[in-house]
């Protein structure tokens, strides 16, 4: 069986239920029941500052549903996750489980979404105004950087759309969020701190996107997917990685072409993007206070954890062991 609904039918229902079935509201969370129309579980919605909020779903769908969206102005910039699910489709256009979605701000064109009756389905979206991305990323002028001029269009032009796949660590973020170890003004901190570490990501894979190529050596669009494959195998194993020429041969490229490409593509080697990224794991399972420093070195492929120490020193400004006993 399938429903299909327009957007504001479906929001009279998700209107109906709030009112009906809330489960909190407490000044920045409101939670509520799905409507049993369309299935079962929770709803949040967390207003974290002014410009800034995040929807996070957890949901089992009783049947297929269609929803059909009208063309309207877009103030905000969307982006959202799909942490768990069977894929869906938007205008035809599939969306699989860890994949993101970003629209920038402009004219959001008519669209139809179709989710699958699903027994779980996790989905988390970020809504944030272009002036509190101005704030943080805007330069003295108050202008975006060029790789990011695309996600503000003006109010009659069409808004932008990406759709990619989440990283490793995007990935270890979500989860963190939906696990919030935290209650009331310090869960409101934390949420908002992980949103920007998102942002982070995201807008590093966009630049990386959108980078102008090299006028003397180029990519050639093929290989870009396949450098990216080549990172993703590098964090992988964290513990045993490859060596250049056995990663280059997994992924189908030359030692040549995978080194220049992986610089090109994010800003630095393969193996200082891995120490690099092993430090930031490092400082996450340390904020947890539940293993020791020798332990968290031996989880991140570090043999010497006096090495980690040093590393850890220069790159966060204090010692592992310090860092840890904060959050102890």
């Amino acid at each position: 069986m399938t429903i299909i609904l327009s957007q504001a039918g479906y929001r009279e229902i998700v209107a109906a239920s709030r009112q009906k079935d809330p489960l909190l509201s407490n000044g920045f969370i409101t939670s509520w029941k799905i409507p049993e129309l369309i299935g079962q579980g929770i709803a949040q919605y967390f207003e974290l500052r002014q410009g800034l909020s995040l929807f996070i779903h957890n949901w089992q769908l009783r049947h297929d549903f269609v929803i059909a969206n009208e063309s309207k102005p877009e103030s905000c910039l969307h982006y959202g996750f799909c942490v768990s699910s069977e894929r869906f489709q938007i205008n035809n256009t599939a969306v699989n489980s860890r994949q993101y979605i970003l629209w920038g701000k402009g004219i959001s064109e008519g669209k139809v979404v179709e989710l699958p009756a699903v027994e779980q389905a996790i989905w988390m979206e970020v809504r944030m105004t272009p002036e509190l991305l101005y704030s943080f990323v805007g330069d003295a002028s108050g202008q975006l950087p060029a790789a990011f001029e695309h996600l503000v269009k003006p109010p009659d032009e069409e808004r932008s759309l990406d759709i990619g796949t989440t990283t490793s660590a995007m990935q270890v973020t979500l989860q963190q969020m939906l696990h919030c170890p935290y209650q009331d003004m310090m869960q409101k901190m934390y949420l908002e701190g992980k949103i920007w570490e998102l942002t982070a990501l995201l807008l590093e894979l966009l630049k990386a996107k959108q980078d102008l190529p090299d006028p003397v050596w180029q990519l050639k669009p093929e290989n870009v997917d396949r450098i990216y494959h080549a990172k993703e195998l590098l964090l992988n194993r964290l513990d045993n990685p490859p060596s250049l020429t056995e990663l280059a041969r997994q992924v189908g490229l030359n030692d040549c072409t995978l080194k220049r490409g992986f610089q090109k593509v994010f800003g630095k080697t393969a193996f200082s993007y891995l120490h690099d990224y092993r430090l930031e794991q490092a400082r996450q399972l340390l904020t947890t206070g539940e293993m020791k420093v020798a332990e968290v070195a031996q989880a991140i492929g570090f043999a010497d954890p006096g090495y980690l120490a040093r590393a850890f020193r220069k790159k966060f400004g204090c010692y592992p062991g310090c860092y840890r006993r904060q959050f102890k």
